[in-house]
């Protein structure tokens, strides 16, 4: 009997190819993009790395990350007449893939690596167009036949107009975000209660040291201090000074 985990994980596949498979080729780009940068950004916040170059050579390098960590047994990539074919050996969620098959013209649009690459392939102007698949159930493998051809939409495709205006939608949300996130990386706020002392103005800091206020406060925010001194203290450190520039100032007036 298959463990809950794996049935869970073969269940988001089923789901997400069935919603994928609803809409026309430019809604799908647009989607396994934006889930493809996700992914590849949450695997990077947990431990696995993937350290892009660049250039198309990372298809080739988050592929083989995949492979390494248990994605599939083996693969083999064999040169076709049009792009490779990829013969995977156990991989992982094959039932699912096997299942979508009979639903889509392509099983794997719900598969993260596949969202990874067309996250790649189309910062380079490329996306991967699927020639051929097959399933053998008893060998347990999956071939998936790609080219990696340029982004171009084809000519006379009739697009979803309300799809075209989602996706947009969805970017200017994006764009939004990613101003607001950087506006608060910018900003360094003091907040609470600040212990300071009542004589000497020292701040007490999480470590228990006392420092001055000004050390402290540009720790803790984007604050630049420059120095001056104010009337009372100017009268206090020079009162000759002070009596001088009285003089003059009543002698201006």
């Amino acid at each position: 009997m298959k463990n809950f985990e794996r049935v869970l994980y073969e269940a988001l596949l089923i789901a997400f190819g069935k919603v994928l498979a609803k809409y026309n080729a430019f809604a799908q780009g647009s989607i396994l993009r934006d889930v493809g940068r996700e992914i590849i950004q949450y695997l990077n916040e947990h431990g696995f790395g993937f350290d892009e170059t660049g250039d198309l050579d990372d298809l080739s390098k988050l592929t083989n990350l995949f492979i390494k960590n248990g994605f599939a047994e083996k693969l083999e990539i064999v040169p076709a007449e049009k792009g490779d074919n990829y013969i995977w050996h156990n991989l992982y969620g094959f039932d699912a893939y096997k299942e979508l098959h009979e639903i889509s013209d392509n099983p794997f649009l719900a598969c993260p690596l596949n969202s990874c690459l067309y996250y790649i392939a189309e910062k380079h102007h490329k996306t991967l167009r699927l020639h051929n698949k097959s399933f053998d159930t008893e060998g347990h493998m999956a071939e998936s036949q790609y080219e990696l051809v340029d982004q171009v939409l084809p000519e006379g495709e009739d697009f979803d107009q309300l799809v075209i205006e989602n996706v947009r939608l969805y970017e200017l949300a994006e764009e939004r975000a990613e101003r607001l996130e950087k506006a608060y990386k910018e900003i360094k706020a003091l907040r609470g209660i600040i212990p300071i002392c009542a004589s000497c103005k020292k701040i007490r800091n999480d470590e228990g040291y006392w420092e001055q206020v000004e050390g402290y406060i540009s720790e803790h925010s984007e604050a630049v201090f420059s120095h001056a001194v104010c009337p009372d203290c100017m009268q206090k450190l020079y009162p000759d000074y002070m009596a001088e520039m009285k003089k003059i100032e009543t002698k201006e007036s």
